[in-house]
């Protein structure tokens, strides 16, 4: 995550911050922490230094210490612009946290915005808009669906509006990053761009949805069944849900090293029952690459039936087997 750094306001203790960083960066935890304590020291209400000595401090395998120093992070940036909550929930299991702060998520994009398309495209060879998109063109048989009214849903720079606007009659997106947004506005491909939380968006738009689109958003809210709810409410009858999802086979949800949230193929599956959704696909892929390795996902399409029953019928939970059984 690259982020502007923010000053304490105390020339030696910035100096004492940025050593500290270089330290870490060359992997002398021990020595990185104790230049962010003298660092504390002379700024003790500074986050940005209370978060780097806890990262220091629990690769120094002091988690102890560590949930320490993230609890002041939080107690000096409420708003958890660093996502310490994060941090400190892989540390303490008394500490749930459901979603990724806002104030993180918006603050990593507005940092990215710039070279965003570059990165994921060349760099990460991220392909999970298009790949979406076939899959919904596959539900069309074979003259491919054209969607009336299509939500992209955390559409950042607009990957995804790029790989759906041939299908669309109207597409809308909606982004909690202003930068990301100006990016997408750039592109020219959508009809209307709103800068919100997806839930606040989804609780207040009008408008119902022929398509609704997520790629790579998911990753960042632990509890899907209150989204997927919200979704559903904005779906019309016969409409299609895509996403993406990073893949966990340990638990049903899961808060990865990169404090991006995993979920399991089951969980993904009983939270759209929930919403009231049928599951059409699911397949596994990989979505990009991170730090080298492959990112193991999830690409789903799922439905509202034309006249939603007050639990799925046979027939819908046969199929979601079906699209289940496909994974094992």
């Amino acid at each position: 995550m690259r982020r502007v750094m923010r000053s304490s306001g105390d020339l030696i203790a910035d100096r004492r911050y940025r050593y500290g960083l270089a330290l870490a960066e060359d992997g002398d935890f021990n020595a990185a922490a104790d230049l962010f304590e003298q660092a504390l020291e002379r700024a003790p209400a500074w986050a940005d230094a209370w978060f780097a000595l806890g990262r220091a401090r629990r690769e120094a395998h002091d988690p102890a210490g560590a949930a320490t120093a993230f609890r002041e992070a939080l107690r000096c940036d409420p708003a958890d612009i660093l996502g310490a909550s994060l941090e400190l929930s892989r540390l303490d299991a008394s500490v749930e946290i459901d979603a990724a702060p806002l104030a993180y998520v918006k603050g990593l994009f507005n940092s990215y915005a710039e070279d965003f398309d570059k990165a994921l495209v060349e760099r990460l060879a991220y392909a999970t808009p298009q790949k979406l998109s076939a899959m919904v063109a596959d539900m069309g048989g074979v003259t491919p669906r054209h969607f009336r009214r299509v939500l992209d849903l955390g559409c950042g720079t607009g990957l995804s509006g790029e790989a759906f606007v041939a299908s669309a009659g109207w597409l809308e997106g909606v982004d909690l990053a202003d930068a990301m947004v100006a990016e997408a506005r750039n592109k020219g491909v959508y009809d209307a761009l709103a800068c919100s939380d997806i839930m606040s968006f989804l609780g207040e738009t009008e408008h119902t949805y022929d398509l609704i689109v997520a790629a790579d958003v998911f990753i960042y809210f632990g509890d899907l069944k209150h989204l997927f709810a919200a979704a559903s409410a904005k779906l019309a009858p016969g409409a299609l849900f895509a996403f993406s999802v990073e893949r966990s086979e340990e638990t049903d949800v899961m808060l990865c090293d990169s404090l991006r949230f995993a979920h399991s193929a089951n969980y993904v599956a009983a939270a759209l029952s929930a919403a009231g959704l049928e599951l059409a696909n699911m397949e596994e892929a990989i979505l990009r690459k991170d730090r080298g390795a492959d990112v193991e996902g999830l690409l789903v399409v799922a439905k509202k039936p034309a006249e939603l029953p007050q639990a799925l019928t046979q027939e819908a939970q046969a199929d979601q087997a079906v699209a289940l059984d496909k994974l094992n």
